[in-house]
């Protein structure tokens, strides 16, 4: 498995959160970057919530700032209007069965931003959305509310093209039968690396265990 470790895409916690505000948030994102024990994840994915938009792109500014200078692409949750504001490198929007979002959502931001496609377990909307243009498709949950289904995700591995980010793990043996599955991406919740109090060793440990045989 070591060979075949999907990338990571790291989920933050909702800016409803106090740690997503006073600064723990990024601090703790930034000593798991400088980290070495692991390899960085690929992704940030900061999560949508009820903060005002000013007070949302003043939060997001340092975490923005720390993942990209370390390589790692940002996305945002469903805050189009803020995606370019915030210098982001795209979205991450929740469909269910919309017809459309993702080519209005392509005509809008351009070819150069990322357009990822929340499609919880609805192989139609996934379909959809790999025609019109998304750069990948996700099953599962963001909050680890509801993982992805392993045959769902098998499926699509072998049968589809766009890339597929497999979420809703809340646990480690969770997190590495989707792994298992093929997935290009899998999503690591807050709980993986926030909840202790070194989020370096915390991620750390989550790979080794990721990479480690079943």
């Amino acid at each position: 498995m070591s060979d075949d470790l999907p990338q990571i895409l790291l989920i933050s916690p909702g800016p409803d959160e106090a740690v997503f505000t006073d600064g723990q948030l990024a601090a703790a994102l930034e000593k798991l970057l400088r980290d070495d024990t692991a390899p960085n994840p690929s992704v940030l994915l900061l999560r949508d919530g009820a903060l005002e938009d000013d007070a949302f792109l003043q939060a997001v500014g340092p975490l923005v700032e720390a993942a990209q200078s370390a390589g790692v692409a940002v996305l945002l949750e469903n805050r189009v209007g803020l995606v370019e504001a915030a210098g982001c490198d795209g979205v991450h929007i929740t469909l269910g069965e919309k017809d459309g979002s993702v080519k209005r959502l392509r005509e809008r931001l351009g070819g150069d931003l990322i357009i990822g496609a929340g499609c919880g377990a609805s192989r139609h909307a996934a379909i959809q959305a790999g025609d019109e243009g998304a750069d990948y498709v996700a099953f599962g949950a963001l909050d680890g509310g509801e993982a992805a289904d392993p045959d769902l995700v098998d499926w699509w591995v072998h049968w589809m093209t766009p890339p597929l980010v497999a979420l809703g793990a809340a646990d480690l043996e969770t997190a590495k039968t989707l792994a298992g599955q093929g997935a290009e991406f899998l999503a690591l919740t807050p709980g993986f690396w926030l909840d202790g109090p070194d989020p370096a060793a915390a991620f750390a440990e989550a790979v080794a265990a990721l990479r480690s045989p079943a």
